[in-house]
């Protein structure tokens, strides 16, 4: 016997994704539907003030309305719109979330950084994959942020929050996506990484053992091209990947390299960041997860029922 589904629409910086799934009482959780639209609310992220521009307001509001509909016609328990990092940075987040409710008639639920990432952490323990794995970091990379946490013997020890995200890095560093990242460019993107996780109080070397889990869009296309059939993510083939993304005009990142146009422009600040951030912890042992923010949303409501 099944709980009835739930579902789950998730405004990121960078997508927009609905997840509708399921729990037995015997088994663990199971996605029903998944679908994505590719709306990038973020790109206004690094204006003082940061707003979510009036196309994207549109775009977005337009984008969970379909996905809204989409949702609806199944018999669900609950629906809830959250949105991260873009949304909570926002200076005019109001016009966002009255857009929103006007189109879908739900209140658009902004989740703080640490709510983002006590979740992150609650759907990845719902990942059987995971189970032999006790003391690991985990980075969940968005268009907006990245969510950084430790685990150690099965508990957080340390849960962050940061602006790291790849549509606020490409936008603050890079002055044009479409050619091969400057050395100078990589350089600052490198720089400020290890600058964040040191004012965030996360050290050098710091991760709880060698392994890390990776999770997040750009996470999903190199596990999709780097992983084996146990979602391991090979670390000498990711870095020479990143160098190799870096080096190519966003043309050549698509036909050569197999990288979606969607995500073409932002992705070697992306992997820069990612590797960055490994380099820093110092994680060798890659793991990949889709058990990320969503999954944890719906766990919680799971239990709620």
């Amino acid at each position: 016997m099944s709980h009835r589904p739930v579902g789950i629409i998730d405004v990121g910086s960078n997508s927009i994704k609905l997840l509708i799934a399921e729990q037995s009482n015997e088994g663990p959780i199971s996605s029903l539907l998944f679908e994505v639209e590719e709306i990038r609310i973020g790109e206004g992220m690094t204006g003082s003030p940061p707003v979510i521009e009036a196309c994207a307001i549109e775009k977005g509001t337009q984008a969970i309305a379909r996905l809204h509909d989409l949702a609806k016609t199944h018999d669900l328990a609950s629906l809830r719109i959250v949105a991260t990092s873009a949304v909570r940075d926002a200076s005019n987040r109001e016009a966002f979330i009255e857009s929103v409710e006007n189109a879908t008639g739900l209140r658009l639920e902004v989740l703080s950084g640490s709510q983002e990432a006590r979740l992150i952490g609650k759907g990845l323990r719902c990942d059987p994959e995971l189970s032999h794995l006790s003391s690991y970091s985990l980075l969940d990379l968005g268009g907006g942020s990245m969510e950084c946490i430790l685990f150690k013997d099965g508990t957080v020890s340390s849960a962050s929050s940061l602006n790291l995200g790849a549509v606020r890095l490409a936008s603050k560093f890079i002055t044009d996506r479409s050619r091969a990242l400057a050395a100078n460019e990589a350089e600052s993107i490198r720089n400020h990484v290890v600058e964040t996780f040191a004012v965030a109080g996360i050290e050098s070397n710091s991760s709880p053992s060698k392994a890390a889990v990776l999770t997040g869009g750009t996470a999903s296309i190199l596990a999709a091209r780097h992983s084996d059939s146990k979602n391991r993510i090979n670390f000498e083939r990711l870095h020479a990947f990143q160098r190799e993304v870096c080096s190519i005009n966003e043309p050549e990142r698509v036909t050569q390299l197999n990288v979606p146009e969607s995500r073409a422009d932002i992705f070697p600040a992306a992997t820069t960041i990612l590797c960055t951030a490994l380099d820093y912890l110092g994680c060798s042992e890659l793991h990949f997860s889709c058990y990320n923010l969503r999954y944890g949303l719906v766990a919680e409501m799971l239990e709620r029922q």
